[in-house]
């Protein structure tokens, strides 16, 4: 009998990545666990989810896992393939399994958490300390977006390198350019997809804004418009875009920046590269392993120079460097 493997997505959202995601990857699986009674939504409240529908979705998830069991559908040699690795009901995998004598392999994505200082879980009890460790015990292999993650997840949790692989995130160009396939004439702006909030360096945003009151910023949301934030007056806030809307205001956008502490991969970064923007970003995070030397900038100063150099990241290397990387995540799963 040939090895099935178990995909367990995260839900389609409207403001994340998992739309794409789920495209690139289902095909691959032999399983997918999709609740049909759950369309896509946009996020209400909190941040990048909202965490009572998601736990619902996942709990619907693992009722649908349960009566694969039940079923015979899981079998020795499996692999189940876990969207988020912060998953509600991960070891009642292992349980049914190990109780049943299954030998199946759990791999998942871990996208942050208490590894990273400047997450927003830090404010969660210790609790959350005792259910990470948990979620990186059950899983047999843990994907990471970048080395530089890598390195948090292994220190904090105190894991064998080997189990912890920087992969990247599922990125595929290709998938992106169905949405939004055209390069608009550039025009003499900067976009900045971050959220406003303190990991994604908005206090810094909002100071490199004045520092340079003759450039034209542009604050760009899927999210509804938050009316408590105050922008500089050489910044719009544009909000409630969909994925086209926003793909064509990249398209259109000269220049990219981020201010962001907390990036483990950059998804905006490389739509960035894709669109052909002159980047700008910090000498933190992730950064120097997504980006050319030439795109970092360690002062305020540093970026209206990165910006005068047109110099953009076209290069076949940086172009592919993550393109179409499911196939090497498929073959490590």
């Amino acid at each position: 009998m040939s090895k099935a493997i178990h995909f367990l997505p995260i839900e389609n959202m409207e403001q994340r990545y998992t739309r794409l995601m789920n495209a690139v990857v289902s095909p691959f699986c032999s399983h997918v666990y999709y609740p049909t009674d759950f369309v896509e939504t946009k996020i209400a409240k909190g941040q990048f989810l909202d965490v009572e529908r998601t736990i619902e979705f996942k709990s619907k998830q693992l009722a649908m896992v349960s009566r694969a069991f039940q079923e015979g559908k899981v079998n020795d040699g499996d692999s189940f393939l876990i969207g988020d690795l912060f998953f509600p009901g991960i070891e009642s995998i292992k349980y049914m399994a190990e109780l049943q004598g299954i030998k199946v392999r759990i791999v998942g994505f871990n996208y942050a958490g208490r590894a990273d200082s400047t997450d927003f879980v830090q404010g969660l009890g210790y609790w959350a300390d005792y259910a990470e460790k948990m979620y990186h015990e059950v899983a047999d292999l843990i994907l990471v977006g970048s080395e530089f993650h890598k390195k948090q997840v292994v220190e904090y949790f105190e894991l064998p390198e080997h189990k912890v692989v920087a992969t990247g995130y599922v990125w595929n160009a290709e998938e992106a350019y169905k949405v939004y396939p055209h390069i608009e004439a550039k025009e003499e702006f900067v976009i900045y997809p971050h959220r406003l909030c303190r990991e994604k360096g908005f206090d810094d945003f909002v100071s490199i804004c004045e520092h340079y009151p003759e450039i034209k910023f542009v604050v760009t949301s899927s999210g509804n418009r938050d009316n408590s934030v105050v922008l500089p007056q050489n910044a719009d806030y544009i909000s409630g875009l969909t994925k086209q809307e926003y793909y064509k205001m990249m398209s259109r956008a000269k220049y990219y920046l981020s201010t962001a502490y907390q990036e483990t991969f950059g998804y905006t970064v490389q739509e960035a590269i894709m669109y052909n923007c002159i980047i700008a970003v910090p000498r933190r995070a992730c950064y120097e392993e997504v980006v050319a030397p030439f795109s970092i900038y360690d002062s305020v100063e540093d970026i209206k120079n990165i910006f005068s150099s047109g110099k953009t990241h076209e290069s076949s290397a940086w172009k592919s460097k993550f393109a179409n990387n499911v196939s090497k995540i498929m073959e490590l799963v």
